[in-house]
């Protein structure tokens, strides 16, 4: 079932009272040009492993209004400026928070309904103008356009997607200044939820946790790196068999990285606890094959090499010589075909 776009509006606020303006007519989202910029910012939300998932605070503000137009008493138009006014007043006379345009669509996608808002920062770019010259023939002249919108998914700094059941929100975010004290508005003021780590921060996370302990105690054991990855992917599959698509329990990777060393095993898991870890972590097993299924090892003569995880568990595959010089071989074993 295809992504549809139900209803989408664009406001713009700023930092100057009175500076913001609340449109009163929906954008067009049957026309092509509107399905294809909703369209890619809402995808990205879905789908990137940046966001961090969160729940609404019990005095949230947003939390009603979006209740409301759910449950069908509150219109699409009147819900989206009640928000966006919301965010303005956040904005006004805090000048390290850039203007914006702000995005509110509603929309469906797999069978499930979602709102989505998104902060759209300006961007600068270079057109051209064509004037009239004196002389009575044309010219055409470079100038600068300070408010044009992001094209790329890439470039929106903040935004949420909220899904309508479960209301598990996903938040992108990034901190600015108020009053001087540098926070995450867009969640803590503006929709007042309580945020988690994302995916792709907990991946980094783990295997800065891991490489520490690795050094530590192994002086950087290649195997072991190689390891702490399989582990990790082997835990989503298990999970995903087990009915936790998207749940990955850090004392059984654990586990399976110190089978045999139950010391290290509370070490690992102290040691990801003070990083802010949970126990439970956000890696469902795509993202995990995704992000964790080469090894890459790069030499200090330049040499690099990249190949799958797994293969560093097989003795078969590969095998692993560490040297009384601190240099180590590593030997492939039967490769049957080469391609430069």
């Amino acid at each position: 079932m295809p992504l549809l776009i139900n209803h989408a509006i664009l406001h713009t606020i700023g930092n100057d009272e009175g500076s913001s303006v609340f449109s009163e007519v929906e954008l067009d989202v049957d026309s092509e040009t509107c399905t294809e910029f909703v369209g890619k910012h809402v995808r990205r939300l879905l789908h990137n492993a940046g966001a961090k998932e969160a729940t609404f605070q019990a005095e949230s503000g947003v939390y009603p209004l979006v209740k409301a137009f759910q449950k069908g008493e509150l219109p699409f138009q009147a819900m989206a400026r009640q928000l966006c006014e919301r965010l303005a007043q956040i904005l006004e006379g805090n000048e390290d928070i850039p203007p914006a345009d702000v995005l509110v669509a509603a929309f469906d996608n797999a069978g499930k309904s979602y709102l989505a808002i998104l902060k759209l920062n300006y961007a600068e770019c270079y057109t051209h103008r064509v004037l009239q010259t004196e002389g009575g023939g044309m010219g055409t002249q470079i100038i600068k356009n300070s408010t044009v919108l992001p094209l790329n998914a890439g470039k929106v700094e903040e935004a949420c997607l909220i899904p309508y059941d479960p209301m598990i929100l996903r938040v992108f975010e990034k901190p600015h200044a108020i009053h001087g004290e540098s926070i995450e508005y867009f969640s803590q003021l503006f929709l007042e939820c309580e945020t988690g780590i994302s995916k792709k921060d907990a991946a980094e996370t783990i295997l800065q946790v891991a490489d520490t302990l690795n050094e530590k105690h192994f002086g950087r054991d290649v195997e072991l790196e190689a390891r702490v990855k399989c582990a990790l992917m082997e835990e989503a599959e298990t999970a995903e068999a087990e009915g936790e698509e998207e749940i990955l329990i850090l004392d059984r990777v654990a586990e399976r990285i110190f089978p045999d060393e139950e010391e290290l095993r509370a070490e690992f898991i102290a040691a990801a606890g003070e990083e802010g870890l949970p126990r439970e972590l956000p890696l469902d097993k795509p993202f995990a094959q995704r992000e964790f299924k080469m090894q890459r090892l790069k030499a200090d003569n330049g040499v690099e090499i990249k190949c799958p995880a797994q293969l560093f568990q097989d003795p078969d595959a590969v095998s692993l010589e560490n040297h009384s010089d601190g240099s180590f071989t590593i030997t492939f074993k039967h490769l049957r075909r080469l391609e430069s």
